[in-house]
């Protein structure tokens, strides 16, 4: 029989799993719909199915071409997502169909409290907090000092493995993530134009590093002009006369000198010097997604920036 308060074989009551708080503990935290009706084995394959879902993808997408990273990232958040549903409606659909039956010992108010707070704590946290301080974390640019590389209300995605052994090394020409030298409660995206041990000279519009000119001498629009860095060249809005004074210095080592791509607006190593090397925290790859709130740059979604490859 299956009626409630039937006793079972071992002279405990049998219980029927309701299947409205099955379906609320699996939208609680996922695997606890499993374990409120006796799964406890299959709840946990889909608690680690989800928490391992999307920093897996952070790491294989760091490792795909670059016009590919925020595809394989948002696919692992879209199949983490799918399994979390799919939780769901498993465990809903268990505490329909399963007879009035004994409890287990662990199927307790206080082990589903002890469950939802340790996969939390021990379980999600862990892993979200790993993916955003050591593998991606996504940045919004409030402000036009990358112009016309990074635009203002760019979404972007930055590469965190910097520092870390087998992370990716700067170069010049990096955009890097760093602390601000001013506020260390902000975070600042410049250009890396010298690494340690670099001597840097600016004399009005032309940068030289170790003597040589970072201007390439090609074709640039109006009002523009190229420089190449270690990987290829890039676009700049050079300084007008008489914006800044010169700079000649040679970069300490643990440092790295930084310059804006928009050179008569930007707050960089010209105003607040060198930066040392630990408070770059990433480099940023690529545009996710990015909106506009009118005036210059246009106003709404621009849609043509999503997945553009920033260099």
């Amino acid at each position: 029989m299956t009626a409630e308060g039937v006793t079972g074989a071992a002279g405990a009551p049998a219980v029927a799993r309701k299947p409205l708080l099955a379906l609320a503990a699996a939208l609680v935290m996922p695997g606890l719909g499993h374990l409120y009706t006796g799964d406890a084995v299959r709840g946990a394959c889909f608690l680690l199915g989800v928490a391992l879902m999307v920093p897996a993808a952070a790491r294989l997408s760091l490792h795909a071409p670059t016009p590919c990273l925020c595809f394989v990232l948002f696919a692992g958040v879209a199949a983490a997502v799918a399994l979390y549903v799919r939780s769901v409606v498993e465990a809903y659909r268990r505490a329909r169909r399963l007879p009035a039956a004994p409890l287990r010992p662990w199927q307790r108010p206080g082990v589903y409290l002890l469950y939802a707070v340790g996969a939390a704590v021990f379980v999600l946290a862990p892993l979200t907090t790993g993916v955003r301080d050591g593998v991606v974390e996504t940045f919004v640019v409030p402000s036009a000092s990358m112009t016309p590389t990074v635009l203002p209300g760019d979404r972007i995605l930055a590469d965190k493995t910097v520092g870390q052994r087998g992370g990716t090394r700067l170069w010049r020409g990096a955009l890097a993530v760093f602390v601000s030298p001013n506020d260390r409660s902000l975070m600042y995206i410049k250009r890396v134009i010298a690494l340690p041990g670099d001597r840097v000279d600016i004399d009005g519009d032309g940068v030289r590093v170790n003597g040589r000119a970072l201007a390439t001498g090609e074709g640039a629009p109006a009002g523009l002009a190229r420089e190449h860095g270690d990987r290829g060249p890039y676009t700049v809005v050079p300084r007008a006369a008489g914006d800044a004074g010169p700079v000649h210095l040679s970069v300490p080592d643990g440092q790295v000198f930084l310059l804006g791509d928009n050179r008569g607006t930007s707050v960089d190593s010209r105003r607040f010097g060198t930066v040392p090397l630990a408070d770059v925290k990433g480099v940023a790859r690529q545009v996710w997604f990015s909106a506009g709130r009118g005036g210059e740059y246009g106003s709404g979604v621009r849609w043509g920036r999503v997945g553009h490859v920033l260099q």
